[in-house]
């Protein structure tokens, strides 16, 4: 399979958007793994509970505390939090894939994590057979 692309349209400065279903509808029915890959510096990956919406607000609000607006950063674009969150979650993940769907705990969910919004942005999708 090649690589495919989704469009991720964030509506927020920083936001966990819910984009396990926008996967599952670009996997084959077969058996592999699912490589999903973000290639933006201020934005993140990440697989975490989906079922309470607080969940995503907290974390959110503890990333907020570990990279702050208000820090004497050197980056002065005024997106600096928004690269250290994104080192904190990553720019990747690999999942397991059964007849075409993810492998995923009962509460489970794949998050784009938006920290520069709103903006467009790209998430890329490798399957691989096996």
């Amino acid at each position: 399979m090649e690589i495919i692309t989704i469009t991720i349209k964030s509506s927020k400065k920083e936001e966990l958007i819910d984009i396990t279903q926008e996967i599952e509808k670009v996997l084959p029915s077969k058996d592999g793994i699912c490589i999903v890959y973000v290639p933006h510096t201020t934005a993140g990956i990440i697989v975490n509970e989906g079922a309470d919406p607080s969940v995503k607000e907290d974390i959110l609000n503890i990333f907020d505390k570990m990279a702050p607006q208000n820090f004497s950063y050197k980056h002065l674009e005024g997106n600096s939090p928004g690269h250290v969150k994104s080192s904190l979650t990553g720019p990747s993940l690999i999942l397991i894939v059964e007849k075409g769907k993810l492998i995923l705990g009962t509460w489970q969910r794949v998050f784009f994590a938006e920290y520069d919004g709103p903006r467009t942005r790209k998430v890329y999708i490798k399957f691989i057979e096996g």
